[in-house]
């Protein structure tokens, strides 16, 4: 492990899962466009966009292009005493080119790159 990783694993914490693309039904992604088959709306939603937000996966400062990602969140959701249920949540994350070349290949930067 090092600080990038590390702080991935922060950042990430609780969720089962992390998957980087647009998802369809996402209204973050897909914005007001209804017609998700639609190929120019697809190219649309994977497009980064520049921000100065910290990412949402290893908690840079620095701005640059963010990209749509998703995990998935379980959580215990206990309504009633002895009614125990689980509500499943898709969580949308808007994550540095950094953390998208580690979700998708395992390139991790160069030491030094984490901000």
């Amino acid at each position: 492990m090092n600080d990038f990783t590390d702080a991935m694993d922060r950042q990430l914490e609780g969720l089962e899962f992390v998957s980087s693309g647009a998802i369809a039904g996402c209204p973050e992604c897909w914005g007001g466009f209804t017609d998700q088959d639609d190929d120019n709306a697809r190219e649309i939603a994977e497009e980064p966009s520049f921000s100065w937000a910290s990412c949402d996966s290893c908690g840079s400062h620095l701005g640059g292009d963010r990209h749509p990602a998703h995990g998935w969140l379980t959580i215990d959701a206990k309504p009633a005493p002895l009614h125990l249920e689980q509500v499943d949540t898709l969580v949308h994350l808007d994550i540095c080119t950094d953390c998208l070349m580690y979700l998708a290949n395992g390139d991790e930067p160069e030491e030094g790159a984490l901000r």
